[in-house]
């Protein structure tokens, strides 16, 4: 076996610059590790990103909330300030060892359809920064994602932030997934929903699911169907059926087309009916 190379960078831009194609960036490693153990991966180096600071944390910015994106999955888990859905997708990964290794910026890199932040940063309208050789940009997390474990991002960039926007913070949200078992399960489907519910009607709201495409998938065609109408009984089986005939499921080794189909529309109705109890 060759000797792989290790590296610990302290800043993005050193980062940056040791990056080359024969080299791969780590921060938690939950998805790298099972990969390389795997030989579907083997790097010739690693660039460790734990020791950049500004990678880390929580903090509130004039735009909103910024998530550096190798803050770990379990202080989003347990924040009481980010938005319920997020809270409740990072609550939704793996155990409490893998919570505390795994980083919000490897599960969004990762670009895992059934990835538990997903969908709820598509319903946040999230903003990712990458930062590459010729600078920042910015990218929203509904054009982020291209594919299965696909990214718009370069062979170099680093994603260095998430960003909430103000508008979305103080927003009604959920979060729901099914799984195999109860605990330490990947998603056969989720769902997450962010809204504004005024007197019972939905004013405006924002539907994505995952595990039901080749994406995290936002269901435009549900958001509208729902839109300035009262959440109660009727609304929720005309919310089930728009979902069920807007997603595009496949069955693979975790779940059926079908089964994925009906279990989307009952997780949102879940998520609706919690916040229906909110708005009492």
């Amino acid at each position: 076996m060759s000797r792989m190379e290790y590296y610990k960078p302290e800043s993005i831009g050193e980062a940056v610059s040791l990056k080359s194609s024969w080299s791969v960036y780590i921060a938690g490693g939950t998805d790298l590790g099972v990969l390389m153990s795997d030989f579907a991966v083997q790097p010739e180096a690693l660039i460790d990103l734990t020791l950049i600071d500004d990678l880390h944390g929580i903090s509130d910015t004039a735009e909103g909330v910024a998530i550096g994106a190798a803050t770990r999955i379990a202080e989003i888990a347990l924040s009481e300030t980010l938005p319920s859905c997020l809270v409740q997708g990072a609550e939704a990964i793996g155990s409490p060892q893998i919570r505390n290794m795994a980083t919000i910026g490897g599960n969004i890199c990762n670009a895992s359809p059934c990835g538990d932040t997903l969908s709820p940063l598509v319903v946040l309208d999230a903003v990712f920064v990458l930062q590459g050789i010729g600078g920042a940009r910015r990218v929203s997390a509904c054009d982020f994602f291209t594919g299965p474990k696909k990214t718009c991002m370069k062979p170099e960039e680093i994603l260095t932030a998430v960003i909430i926007p103000s508008a979305s913070l103080d927003r009604q949200s959920g979060f729901r997934m099914i799984g195999k078992r109860n605990g330490q399960a990947i998603s056969q489907v989720n769902a997450a929903v962010s809204a504004v519910i005024d007197g019972g009607i939905i004013k405006d709201i924002r539907i994505a699911a995952g595990s039901v495409a080749p994406v995290p998938l936002r269901l435009k065609n549900t958001e509208a169907a729902v839109t300035g109408e009262v959440l109660d009984a009727s609304l929720l089986a005309r919310l089930k059926a728009a979902a069920e005939a807007e997603i595009s499921p496949i069955t693979d080794v975790r779940a059926a087309e079908d089964y994925r189909r009906k279990v989307t529309g009952s997780l949102l109705e879940s998520i609706f009916l919690e916040l229906q109890r909110e708005g009492l």
